[in-house]
This record gives C-alpha cells, structure tokens and sequence, in this order.
C-alpha cells in the first residue's frame, strides 16, 4: 500500500510538472512563454494583451533564459522581431522591466544597440536581423512579442 501512494505521488508531481503550461505555451524554468504571432502591436498594446493572458512581457534575467528565446524563435522560421518587457521611457539609457521596474541586470544587445535612434526608439525587441539580439525600437512599431507567466500562476489558473 506504501509503495502505491508512493507511487502516485510520483505520478502526480512529474503530471503537474509537464502539464504546468497551457497549450501553445512553452516551458523553460520556472515559466511559461507564448509567442504571439497572429497580429503584430507596438509595445503597450503588447504589454496590456500579455496581461489579459495573466502574463507580461518576457523580462530575460540570464543567458540560458535568452538562449532558450531565441532558439524557439529560429524553430518558429518566421523572420520575425519579438517585443520584451524592457523599456527607457522614464528615464533615457537607463532600461528597465516593466512589470518588476528592475533594471536589467543580464542583457545582450546587439552591436551598437541601444543606439535610441532619432530619439525615438524606448523599447526593446529580440530582432531578428540581429540574429535575436536585444534592439531598442519605436515603442509604436507594429511586431510580435513573447509573453511570459510564472508556473505557479498556470497551476493556480489552468486557463489562462
């Protein structure tokens, strides 16, 4: 009888585990990521549509996390650039997450990035003309974005 409820407390930890991230949502860590494609937003518009989802946009803390992004992102074969959480909105050259107002303590821009551009580029994307290097943009250019949960808040809210 021991060895049984062992056993199905194995069986329930390793279910909850893989089935933690909804579908079309992928798992790296301790979060879930989806990379929203159908309809390209700037960066607000991205940043309130990860909300409705429970979600943010994806705020990258380390190079394993980064590696993982852009891996997904080359599979996807879509050519495409992916808003992050990152802006310099408040305060010039100084980036920070959105959701967390943390600055970005891990980050892999690309050459000569950020460069703020005609004054105007505040918000940062994963390009892929920059082999999905960091980029700073114009926050109302219309692109894709990855949103990312925590699994905690999958197990809690199986829906969203």
């Amino acid at each position: 009888m021991k060895r049984l409820l062992v056993a199905l407390l194995f069986c329930g930890i390793v279910a909850t585990a893989s089935g933690a991230c909804p579908g079309g949502w992928y798992h790296f860590a301790t979060s879930c990521y989806a990379f929203i494609d159908a309809e390209p937003l700037g960066w607000t518009e991205a940043m309130f549509y990860c909300s409705t989802l429970h979600a943010k946009l994806v705020e990258i803390g380390s190079s394993a996390e980064d590696n993982f992004l852009k891996n997904h992102a080359w599979s996807l074969h879509k050519n495409e650039s992916y808003w992050i959480g990152l802006t310099d909105a408040l305060v010039e050259g100084k980036f920070i997450w959105q959701t967390t107002q943390d600055d970005a303590v891990f980050s892999d821009w690309a050459p000569t990035e950020p460069n703020d551009a005609g004054h105007l580029e505040d918000c940062a994307a994963l390009t892929f003309g920059y082999h999905y290097q960091w980029n700073d943009a114009h926050c109302s250019s219309k692109i894709d974005f990855i949103c990312e949960k925590e699994i905690e808040d999958d197990i809690s809210n199986p829906i969203g």
